[in-house]
């Protein structure tokens, strides 16, 4: 049934799978337009079909997001026939290799920040215009409580997403007094691919799946959402600043 995002354009990288599917359905069922993404043509298949059938509508674009030619490629494509962005959802993102910094390859860490940092930011500085553009333009995007915890051998996912806040609190500052808003989610333990990588000792069945989160990102995208800068715990329930804890 078309709600708060009927109409609305809004982009879900790393849409074929886990959260992002999850978001991607939701705002079909809401009758939004949804830009979505991944990495191969194969996990985009069928998209544009079953967002028609749950209301919306579905712009599926391959983006490798650790190719800048990719994201802007992509950030043209909804420039020149969209004209506007609604809706940013971050949500494309890997978790590294879990390895010691002394014995992990540098070129492991420098793909963690490509895909869970450098991307976010290439997508923010380009589609800032069409953000502004729209009446009501929320960005969202995905973080983790590992970025402070720092648990040994998390070098890559902790300190790329340690700088997404980074990024999304500078923007949020940057935004006030536009209509723009930024924030992040952090859904702590999901039933994803990527939890099952970080913990494979974990029983998928003692965790949510990511439809959990679809109303929480639902919220979080809407005109209505009016909070700036903020980092909202899925498994709390609380809002809090973006900066460091205490």
């Amino acid at each position: 049934m078309p709600g708060q995002h009927r109409d609305r354009v809004i982009l879900v990288t790393g849409a074929s799978r886990g959260i992002g599917r999850a978001a991607f359905q939701a705002l079909a069922q809401e009758g939004a337009h949804i830009v979505v993404t991944a990495r191969t043509l194969d996990a985009l298949q069928g998209l544009d079909s079953e967002a028609k059938s749950l209301g919306g509508k579905a712009t599926p674009v391959v983006c490798e997001m650790s190719d800048v030619n990719d994201i802007d490629r992509l950030s043209a494509l909804i420039a020149e026939r969209l004209g506007r962005l609604d809706g940013l959802f971050g949500n494309a993102g890997i978790l590294g290799k879990k390895q010691s910094i002394g014995e992990l390859p540098p070129a492991e860490f420098e793909s963690a920040l490509a895909i869970n940092l450098i991307a976010n930011f290439r997508l923010l500085h380009l589609l800032d215009p069409l953000l502004k553009a729209s009446p009501a333009g929320r960005a969202l995007f995905v973080t983790s409580g590992v970025a402070w915890k720092r648990h040994p051998g998390w070098a890559p996912y902790a300190v790329s997403k340690a700088g997404l806040e980074a990024l999304v609190g500078v923007y949020a500052n940057e935004i006030e007094g536009t209509t723009v808003r930024a924030n992040l989610l952090s859904p702590g333990p999901i039933r994803t691919e990527l939890r099952s990588e970080a913990w494979p000792e974990e029983d998928p069945d003692s965790v949510p799946l990511p439809e959990a989160l679809a109303p929480s990102i639902l919220t979080m995208l809407s005109p209505g959402f009016d909070r700036n800068g903020m980092i909202f715990d899925f498994k709390s329930g609380r809002y809090a600043r973006c900066q460091p804890p205490a």
